[in-house]
């Protein structure tokens, strides 16, 4: 029940933006419930539940959005003083080995990390 539990979540999830989070958890019951033929009892428990897992979600997911906002203002601030402390050149020279990177490689780069020790090589 539990692996069917995520994988009826992961769906939901999917359409989660187009439905207010009250009404998340009723449809997903729903469909539980006539897959699974719960009893009345059980529906009301497992409704509960996904009304819990759907709230405690979107809470996460705020909290996610608002952390990773300030680690983008975070990492332009850096990025400024950064700029303040080398050279022109050499800030061109950062910019070519940013772009020879490729987007890929852009948030990864141990030089935009503290305790980072320049550009990673393969091995």
């Amino acid at each position: 029940m539990i692996g069917m539990n995520f994988g009826l979540a992961a769906q939901q999830h999917r359409n989660f933006s187009h439905r207010g989070p009250a009404e998340h958890p009723q449809l997903m019951t729903k469909r539980m419930a006539e897959e699974l033929k719960l009893t009345d009892e059980q529906k009301k428990q497992v409704e509960q539940l996904n009304l819990e897992n759907a709230t405690h979600q979107e809470k996460l997911l705020k909290k996610r959005e608002t952390e990773l906002e300030a680690l983008k203002e975070f990492r332009k601030g850096q990025k400024q003083k950064m700029d303040a402390i080398l050279t022109e050149e050499q800030k061109q020279i950062l910019e070519k080995r940013k772009a020879a990177r490729g987007p890929r490689e852009k948030h990864t780069s141990s030089w935009d990390h503290p305790g980072g020790r320049g550009p990673r090589r393969a091995h």
